[in-house]
């Protein structure tokens, strides 16, 4: 019995835990509506506020909204939608839907429908072929055709009768079938664990892949850029060079040339000279 408490005890601290994170993820995973849900949404909307249309119209209307979750720009769960929009609460909600299933599910019928919800209230936790069945025995008893909530749950009531009852189990057994429930429950939950982690390691190896990758890059970014740079500093002193040697060789070459004029200039100068000397002598 300690060990079931246990258990039991385990298993509500995980719902809380789970509902905690629920809430959480419903304020970072809102969808807004698109256009389309949006004007579907009025139109549904305004279904439910005529209040003229037959319960079957207003149920149909509410398990699209339920479904489809059109109530999450405004609300956080359809019972608070029905509530604060509709003033219905959850039972008077629940209800409506769940007579617009019977109404469904009596579709085989023509135009026999239940008139009203509680004409249908009776037959909802019946299976919907079950449904059926009451209803036609309801109309066949009917002296005009239009069954009685009454009539509709005296059958239903004879039908439960009529269905073999469950043994019932002892307390022993049903500790023992909730603890292997329990058991399989954790179990799951533990796997599932399991593969998540699995899932964020596989997912963060692969990030540290990246990530040396990327910086590998860019290391020899660095390298090739390094390379690069030097390459060009050597092309433009080439070129610096280059233009600076053309540029003092045509000034040397200025210069030689003036300085070979000049010695030519004083060489026939001197030798000039030297042949006046030579003719004074004679």
């Amino acid at each position: 019995m300690s060990s079931a408490y246990s258990l039991l005890k385990l298993d509500r601290a995980f719902r809380v835990c789970e509902a905690s994170s629920d809430e959480t993820k419903y304020h970072l995973e809102i969808a807004p509506l698109n256009d389309t849900e949006k004007m579907r949404l009025q139109e549904i909307e305004a279904i439910v506020a005529q209040g003229l249309q037959t319960f079957y119209e207003v149920g149909q209307a509410l398990i699209e909204i339920r479904d489809r979750k059109l109530y999450r720009e405004t609300h956080k769960t359809f019972e608070a939608y029905c509530k604060e929009k509709w003033s219905l609460t959850r039972p008077s909600a629940y209800r409506l839907l769940k007579a617009a299933e019977v109404i469904k599910n009596l579709s085989p019928m023509g135009d026999k429908f239940p008139t009203n919800e509680r004409q249908v209230r009776p037959p909802t936790k019946l299976p919907p072929a079950q449904q059926l069945e009451i209803w036609q025995k309801a109309v066949e008893e009917s002296p005009n055709g239009t069954p009685t909530a009454k009539i509709v749950e005296r059958l239903v009531k004879e039908q439960e009768n009529s269905t073999p009852k469950k043994k019932t189990l002892s307390e022993v057994e049903q500790l023992r079938q909730e603890n292997e429930h329990l058991k399989e429950e954790f179990k799951r939950q533990a796997q599932e664990r399991e593969r998540r982690a699995a899932l964020v390691a596989a997912e963060l190896e692969q990030l540290r892949e990246e990530n040396r990758q990327l910086k590998a890059e860019l290391r020899q970014r660095d390298l090739d850029w390094e390379v690069r740079l030097a390459v060009e500093k050597e092309k433009i002193r080439a070129e610096v060079e280059a233009q600076m040697e053309a540029k003092y060789r045509g000034i040397i070459d200025l210069l030689t040339a003036k300085l070979a004029e000049m010695t030519a200039k004083k060489y026939e100068a001197v030798l000039a000279r030297l042949e006046a000397i030579e003719g004074a002598k004679e």
